[in-house]
């Protein structure tokens, strides 16, 4: 049994990326017994795949695939121990993630991933690239993660994906895939340039319906620009998508996030900045002239800032983006005033002896009191 270090921790280190580095291995002549008997826990389900519970290390068993249907399951595989190196390397997506290192440090490059490095090329390894539908999101990825190195895509591989596009097999993704893709995008700094990729080749509409006619423009607007900033996380670089699409179309875009959420089942957290910039933006984009008490009681009151004060700084957090110099004196008044709204509790009308929707409003007049007072 030999065991080789494959992929992705080769090419970054080759690139110059920090460590650490996510370790995947390659186990050729090996069986389910031998990692059984290292006690690694089988995680693939169509395909033997272990992690090593101790550095939490992938190890596959070198295997073969066959197309037998559509999308991204539709394969047969074959790991007996028989399958080389390089035949498990000519299933991989692109040469720059078909280089192996075996024990001693040597690097197994048969597909000419070192070239594509030093040439600054995404590159398929064979003609089987296109036969999983999958890959288009994978090289879009790859094009947002390494763009600033200059990468970019060969030609010959623009054709495959044309013909995966054009195929229709990209409506077979499940949205988990899909999901699972878009957020480890989301961690690259220049994300947009995935969106930009997708939409050159013509499928940001097949992957994501609810962002269809949107084009490369759009995601050339400044508050990508200042997403791309590396202190950004994951969720503000998926909410200023919707930013820009607030401003650009003027209008509600609740509909668009819950869609999106439905059809890619992210994760609650993504929606939440969104769905506060929704309820609260167009009243935020009132000429300061409008700032009244009451307006910005509301702004307070729509961002849900009482119980959650966060929330105030999570919108500041993406507004910010946008470079608006006007809104610098509207942050100033809503942090005043929510800290002195804040200083009014149910403690403050406990006397008074008022029942049921009664104290709700005695609150309100009093906090409004209160802004009024700060400014």
């Amino acid at each position: 049994m030999q065991i080789y270090l494959v992929g992705g921790a080769i090419r970054d280190r080759l690139l110059g990326f920090p460590p650490p580095n996510e370790n995947d291995w390659v186990v050729v002549n090996g069986t389910p017994e031998d990692l059984d008997s290292r006690v690694y826990k089988k995680v693939g389900k169509s395909f033997p795949v272990y992690i090593n519970p101790h550095t939490g290390d992938e190890y596959a068993l070198a295997r073969k695939e066959s197309k037998t249907g559509v999308g991204y399951h539709g394969f047969d595989f074959d790991a007996n121990p028989n399958i080389t190196l390089e035949e498990d390397l000519a299933r991989r997506d692109l040469t720059i993630n078909a280089i192996a290192e075996d024990e001693n440090g040597l690097l197994i490059d048969p597909y000419k991933g070192q070239e594509d490095l030093d040439n600054r090329k995404l590159r398929h390894v064979s003609l089987a690239f296109k036969e999983d539908p999958l890959r288009v999101l994978r090289i879009a990825r790859f094009k947002a993660k390494l763009h600033n190195l200059g990468f970019t895509i060969a030609e010959d591989t623009y054709s495959l994906i044309t013909e995966i596009v054009e195929s229709g097999e990209l409506l077979a993704l499940v949205p988990e895939r899909i999901w699972l893709e878009t957020e480890k995008t989301l961690k690259h700094s220049r994300f947009d340039q995935y969106f930009k990729t997708l939409i050159k080749i013509n499928a940001l509409d097949q992957i994501y319906p609810d962002l269809a006619g949107l084009q490369k423009d759009f995601f050339s607007n400044i508050i990508f620009q200042q997403a791309s900033q590396e202190m950004v996380s994951t969720k503000y670089r998926f909410a200023v998508i919707f930013y820009a699409l607030l401003k650009e179309k003027n209008s509600d875009i609740k509909e668009i996030i819950e869609s999106m959420q439905k059809s890619m089942n992210f994760p609650n957290s993504y929606k939440e900045i969104p769905l506060l910039l929704n309820n609260s933006f167009s009243l935020i984009d009132k000429d300061i002239s409008k700032f009244t008490p009451e307006h910005i009681l509301t702004i307070i009151e729509k961002l849900n800032a009482l119980k959650k004060p966060e929330n105030l700084q999570a919108i500041f957090q993406l507004i910010d983006m946008d470079l608006d110099k006007n809104f610098n004196d509207k942050k100033e008044l809503l942090e005043k005033s929510l800290t002195s709204a804040l200083t009014i509790q149910i403690s403050n009308i406990e006397e008074e002896g008022l029942q049921g929707s009664d104290i709700g409003l005695k609150l309100r007049e009093l906090r409004l009191n209160k802004i009024q007072e700060s400014l």
